[in-house]
């Protein structure tokens, strides 16, 4: 299948195409609007190991990545849910709905805390609460060389709910998959090849075609009363005429 037979393809298919893609990108604008919009925070925190000599900044630095990644897995866990509600105790309700995660940053001994919620306050005082319970978690082991810095914390925002962007997708991949369709019906589907390749197959020009021609009965002619009175007029006359040179041939 050439170029030319793609196109030719997708062009006799294009209202199928349209019409799938179309019901795609109504039925991706309908459950996006449909989903419960949340909200996220941010804390970014340092990790540091203090106690080593100043020579020794590399192993410093790689002990901390190792504790970023092990305080990552601990939250995650939830295992600072405890004292994190203890902190929040007042302000916020519900706290169950937040869903805390962390990943440390890639070279680096910084640690990235995000809170996600339905509501944005709760976001926000769980972001910030986090790290205060890490802090005070890492204190109950008894560990004195582990030190946690907040460096930033970054306000909720709104997520989950990205409309024009789902939109977009949902027009490009339906209609890659609609064309891909089309395709798969114009290889399977019976039909008389164009003029161009049913002149390559038989090895003949095709000089014409027969357009296809859509043929209606003929509805009987109406007729009126003066129509049928002028014909029997004529009758009339064609009788008396006849009979006239009839009887001037008699002896």
């Amino acid at each position: 299948m050439t170029a030319g037979d793609v196109y030719r393809a997708l062009w006799r298919h294009k209202v199928f195409i349209a019409v799938l893609t179309a019901a795609f990108v109504g039925a991706t604008w309908y459950v996006t609007k449909r989903q419960t919009q949340e909200y996220e925070a941010s804390a970014l925190v340092r990790v540091q190991e203090r106690g080593r000599k100043a020579g020794d900044a590399a192993s410093a630095l790689q002990a901390s990545q190792t504790l970023a990644q092990v305080y990552a897995k601990i939250i995650d866990s939830g295992a600072l849910a405890g004292q994190t509600k203890k902190l929040v105790a007042g302000k916020v309700r519900n706290l169950s709905e937040a869903k805390v995660s962390a990943t440390p940053v890639q070279d680096l001994d910084l640690l990235t805390i995000t809170a996600r919620s339905t509501n944005a306050r709760r976001a926000t005082v769980v972001a910030s609460a986090t790290p205060i319970a890490l802090r005070a978690f890492i204190r109950d082991s008894g560990s004195q060389s582990e030190h946690v810095v907040t460096v930033d914390t970054t306000p909720s925002s709104a997520v989950s709910k990205h409309l024009a962007l789902n939109v977009a997708l949902a027009l490009m991949l339906g209609l890659i998959f609609n064309g891909a369709l089309a395709l798969v019906l114009e290889l399977v589907r019976d039909r008389l090849p164009e003029p161009d390749e049913l002149g390559r197959a038989v090895g003949h020009p095709v000089l014409a075609t027969i357009p296809t021609l859509r043929l209606h009965g003929v509805p009987p002619a109406a007729s009126d009363g003066r129509t049928s009175q002028a014909f029997d007029s004529l009758g009339n006359e064609g009788v008396s005429r006849t009979s006239g040179s009839r009887l001037g041939s008699e002896p």
